[in-house]
């Protein structure tokens, strides 16, 4: 038993040190994160043209920076917004053709908490 207990906090000392620490699913309920890395992709589904669609809520960075961008179905980034240290709220929507829109989160060493949901109009 003592050797799981020891493999268990050898192997969340490794991830921390990689790519950070995450508790939750992003788009669904916050999520706590520590010393988080790397780049998370959610995409959302526009069938009629004209519709409004992005994100809203609010992030609270203790430490590190996350970067938002929306970008549309031909790839050009429509809305945008950097989470430096600090409270901040979110509101991200873009209106154009048809298709798939993708929100992209570029963490940087991020610690703190990411609660944002869908947003359609």
């Amino acid at each position: 038993m003592r050797l799981l207990v020891v493999a268990l906090a050898l192997v969340l000392t490794l991830m921390y040190f990689t790519f950070g620490l995450r508790f939750g699913y992003v788009t669904l309920t916050p999520t706590y994160m520590l010393n988080a890395s790397g780049t998370n992709r959610y995409t959302f589904q526009i069938y009629d043209e004209k519709q409004k669609v992005g994100v809203e809520g609010s992030c609270q960075v203790s430490r590190g920076q996350a970067v938002f961008r929306l970008t549309d179905s031909k790839g050009a980034q429509v809305a945008g917004q950097v989470c430096p240290k600090g409270a901040w709220g979110l509101k991200m929507l873009a209106t154009g053709d048809a298709g798939r829109y993708v929100l992209e989160i570029d963490l940087k060493k991020f610690t703190g908490t990411i609660d944002i949901r869908e947003a359609r109009e």
